[in-house]
């Protein structure tokens, strides 16, 4: 049963998916010559087994298909889910 003051659905949120990618032969990255590599905030970090380290920015960035979300969700005025009311529906 649902606690008409706390549990009141305020706001549906939709997670989207979208993607960016690095193009290792056009950014010359020899993926044999790669130790460790990291990706945070779209920069791609990357550790050689030489002892380098470089960043690349240059990525192609790819549109989110807002056509179906990832997951969706109804959630109260304090951000909490509505209890009994969500349902996750995923691509994966």
């Amino acid at each position: 049963m649902m606690n008409v003051d706390s549990d009141k659905p305020r706001y549906i949120e939709c997670i989207y998916e979208g993607n960016i990618t690095f193009d290792l032969e056009e950014l010359d990255i020899d993926w044999d010559d790669v130790k460790d590599y990291w990706v945070k905030h779209g920069i791609l970090h990357v550790d050689f087994k030489n002892g380098d380290t470089k960043t690349y920015w240059d990525m192609t960035i790819g549109e989110p298909d807002y056509k179906w979300a990832v997951r969706e969700s109804i959630l109260t005025e304090d951000w909490d889910l509505v209890e009994g009311l969500n349902w996750w529906k995923q691509k994966y």
